[in-house]
């Protein structure tokens, strides 16, 4: 599937590149034909991803950044288009999992950075990207998120709280960003092995859904293959998903499948955040706001 994918011309910028997912992401997008910048914290390890991009002749460019510093995450824009042309494909990965326990017993102050890696860092990146795809009329964002969007984890209130407002945004976004051009899609990967996923199944906190649901899936064989995940990011990320702005997308999806079922993913409010009420008849479209719905039908 991905072998058909051509992003020749194609400039993206991949945050959280030095490892794991972000990785794996950066160096298909080269295999495809783009020039990547690579972003993260540390140089050590985005040089080995860039090695490894332009052992096969592709173009990339190492860029160090603190996501969660504007300032940082602007000139770090400015400088991949000075080095590689104006960035058609922002991928925002960089996230991390945060601290697990009980509210009360946390350090605000680490809860908090949760929050502004995985979601102001994901903010800053788009606004700094964005205004330059908007005046072309074309462009991609793509937020990484997680399962951990759609379902509490009493354990992890920071990571699923952080990916939940990431994915709503991305709606958000997406609504505002597409009478320009502009996709914005959310993506979760699923439970593939990386350094994130290990560090959670490890945690001594059993009876945990995040550490517990993990554990599961690698002691069963089930978690989702490396090779599954960057597949589907590619089609994302090639904008094979691009008639469902704003939505999650997840690691085995199929767009063919989704567009015979457009329409009830939009009635259903399918692929998104939302809270979901007592069915009831209504045809007042304030209701799916006061609701937090789209209103449907009573069931027999």
């Amino acid at each position: 599937m991905t072998d058909s994918i051509d992003l020749n011309g194609e400039v993206a910028l991949v945050t959280g590149a030095s490892k794991g997912l972000g990785r794996e992401f950066a160096i298909a997008l080269a295999k495809a034909g783009a020039a990547v910048a690579l972003v993260a914290r540390s140089a050590d390890g985005l040089q080995e991803t860039a090695a490894s991009i332009e052992a096969t002749g592709g173009r990339t460019v190492v860029l160090t950044c603190d996501v969660v510093d504007q300032n940082s995450v602007k000139a770090t824009v400015d400088e991949a288009e000075r080095l590689l042309g104006p960035i058609d494909i922002v991928i925002n990965n960089a996230g991390v999992v945060g601290p697990s326990g009980p509210d009360w017993e946390l350090d605000p102050a680490e809860w908090w950075r949760v929050i502004e890696v995985n979601l102001s860092g994901q903010f800053f990146f788009a606004h700094a990207a964005m205004p330059g795809m908007v005046a072309r009329g074309r462009g991609r964002v793509v937020n990484v998120s997680s399962h951990a969007a759609g379902f509490a984890s009493a354990g992890f209130s920071a990571y699923c709280a952080s990916k939940a407002a990431l994915t709503l945004w991305t709606e958000c976004l997406a609504g505002s960003a597409a009478e320009h051009g502009v996709s914005v899609m959310a993506y979760t990967p699923g439970t593939v092995k990386t350094d994130m996923t290990r560090y959670a199944a490890s945690r001594p906190d059993k009876g945990n859904r995040i550490v517990d649901g993990i554990s599961e899936l690698f002691a069963r064989g089930m978690d989702d293959p490396m090779e599954n995940a960057v597949s589907t990011f590619m089609q994302v990320a090639a904008g094979r998903f691009d008639a469902f702005p704003g939505r999650q997308i997840a690691v085995g999806d199929d767009p063919d499948v989704m567009a015979a079922a457009a329409e009830e993913i939009e009635q259903r409010g399918l692929y998104a955040v939302r809270i979901n009420v007592l069915d009831r008849v209504s045809t007042d479209p304030a209701d799916a706001w006061r609701g937090g719905s789209v209103p449907t039908p009573v069931s027999d």
